[in-house]
């Protein structure tokens, strides 16, 4: 089945908002980004509200009312009473006219639906011998059968406004027509598709996405006249969007009153029907709306204006028609509806794999459990049984994975071989590790809370305080401490914070030093042997050039005794 919320996980954060926000915990963390699991999901459209990355969607079906319309096939809108609250300014007459003008062929308020179902629950208000929880909110209808199965039975026997109203549309104008809801609530476009009720509703918008296709299309231009066409008249009905606008539809509900109940907001809810199941109360009727102040508080309502304020925008646009009546010309079995229980059921880890789970983020007793929430999860217990049904991650434990990273972190620090100390903007010691205190002879040389510049100067990094910059790789001696070292400065600008790294290179200054006297040592004696070498060749040279001569006098010598001895023949 499609999914009406959906997670884009390139923009889910690892922030588990969602998680702390969904009040049944349908929610599942998979490699770090969440998901809605379906079959625990009541639609509320909490983690959508939440969620700081927009990384929940809610299923679109604008471009499905797009196509229908394109087609010329005939369509029909039902717009929920709290549009007035959504779009302050906007009539329902020029809403209307916009929304023929591409194409529609009846816009009417499901107000009219709401009027339908107002007379199913006076009847029962009357007849009814057993607690009845009205059935117009689909997230409340969910709540019910998925989580407390044993109040199906008392939810009201009759359809929402919303498919009371597509079925009406469909009486009237033909089975063949495409009715489009638009209204603040996600869950109703999954109601749509409930199997007991397909065929009712073709597609639903939120006032998001009307809001956006008004924005796209300027269908409702300045110069659109409003359409004044009479239509039925939806009477108290109008009031339904608001807290007690049920029961105000069709009896007079005094506050004091033990026997009707209205509740609004999902927590409150349930408390009620835990309340119900143990049969600490029992109240003729019980008015249950999921969000904060009714369907004024719906998920796909725009963000603009506070409850109160929206409040009193459909107060005043229900006693517009209050006085009036609505005559249901249909029977009523097209109003009908049996609710099925479908209980979350949910396998359980034995005592034993839960506190193995718990073992594995160092929670070895009750007193290791901080219950902060942070994972999302009321308890640490919760979130270990959430683990063990595959809907969690061990490493969703925040003060767990802050301790194991700062136990990391500060190991090595501790143990790494460069200096490091961290000081604030003024110069302020405040960290340092055994190396940076090794480097520095005196363990009190280093004291928290006192000036680095009285140890060593620190010019370079009041720069890097200024410029915001990082130093690599300067070359800094301190004579007096026999100390050579090469520097990096990494200014933290969003603390206010300075960290200098130190690297004690005076060991490879001093072999540097003697590799450069053995080199010169080297090159002195490869002078001398070279300058004694040239003095034997010189000497041998000399001693070669009087031999040579002496060699040519005396075979001149020979060669003229020979020519005297030639004379003498």
């Amino acid at each position: 089945m499609k999914q009406a919320i959906t997670t884009q996980k390139v923009n889910c954060q690892d922030c588990h908002r969602c998680v702390r926000s969904c009040p049944v915990k349908a929610i599942g963390i998979d490699g770090g980004h969440a998901r809605v699991v379906l079959d625990k999901c009541i639609l509320c459209g909490e983690c959508v509200v939440e969620c700081p990355q927009n990384a929940k969607q809610v299923e679109n079906q604008l471009n499905i009312v797009k196509q229908v319309l394109a087609t010329g096939s005939p369509v029909a809108f039902s717009i929920a009473p709290s549009f007035i609250a959504a779009f302050p300014g906007l009539s329902m007459e020029k809403l209307r006219a916009g929304l023929k003008k591409i194409g529609a062929r009846a816009v009417e308020e499901t107000a009219v639906g709401a009027a339908a179902v107002s007379e199913v629950y006076g009847n029962l208000l009357d007849t009814a011998e057993y607690p009845v929880i009205s059935a117009c909110c689909p997230v409340v209808t969910r709540l019910v059968e998925k989580y407390y199965p044993e109040l199906t039975g008392n939810l009201a026997p009759v359809v929402s406004p919303m498919i009371a109203h597509g079925r009406i549309l469909k009486q009237k104008l033909g089975k063949d027509i495409f009715v489009v809801f638009i209204g603040p609530c996600i869950a109703k476009i999954a109601e749509g598709r409930d199997s007991d009720l397909a065929g009712s509703i073709d597609a639903v918008l939120t006032f998001d996405h009307l809001n956006l296709w008004i924005a796209e299309t300027n269908i409702l231009d300045d110069s659109l006249a409003e359409d004044f066409m009479a239509l039925d008249t939806p009477g108290p009905s109008r009031f339904f969007p608001i807290t007690g606008g049920i029961l105000k539809s069709f009896t007079e509900h005094d506050e004091t009153d033990s026997d009707v109940i209205t509740v609004h907001g999902i927590k409150n809810c349930m408390e009620v029907f835990d309340c119900l199941s143990q049969w600490q109360i029992s109240p003729r009727f019980v008015e249950a709306l999921a969000c904060e102040g009714g369907c004024i508080g719906g998920p796909g309502f725009l963000v603009e204006g506070g409850t109160p304020v929206r409040r009193a925008r459909v107060v005043e646009f229900a006693k517009q028609s209050a006085e009036k009546s609505l005559d249901f010309p249909f029977p009523k079995t097209i109003l009908s509806r049996t609710h099925i229980a479908t209980p979350v059921l949910e396998m359980q880890p034995s005592e034993i794999e839960i506190r193995e789970i718990l073992a594995q983020t160092a929670k070895f007793s009750k007193s290791d459990e901080k219950n902060c929430g942070a994972c999302g999860y009321n308890t640490c217990r919760e979130k270990a049984i959430a683990v063990w049904q595959g809907l969690a991650e061990v490493d969703m434990c925040i003060p767990y994975m802050k301790t194991k990273a700062e136990s990391f972190s500060n190991m090595v620090i501790y143990n790494s071989l460069n200096g490091i100390v961290v000081v604030d903007e003024d110069m302020l010691i405040q960290e340092f590790n055994p190396a940076a205190e090794k480097m520095f002879g005196q363990s009190a040389d280093l004291i928290k809370g006192t000036a680095l510049a009285r140890i060593i100067d620190c010019s370079h990094l009041l720069q890097t305080v200024k410029t915001q910059e990082k130093i690599v790789g300067r070359r800094v001696e301190y004579a007096e401490r026999n100390l050579i070292t090469e520097q990096m400065v990494l200014p933290i600008r969003e603390h206010n914070m300075v960290i200098l790294i130190l690297t004690d290179i005076t060991e490879q200054e001093l072999k540097e030093k003697e590799r450069q006297k053995v080199k010169l040592e080297t090159i002195d004696k490869a002078a001398e042997i070279i300058n004694r070498q040239m003095h034997v060749a010189q000497e041998i040279a000399g001693l070669l050039g009087e031999t040579t001569g002496e060699t040519k006098a005396a075979l001149l010598d020979l060669v003229g005794l020979l020519k005297e001895r030639d004379n003498r023949r």
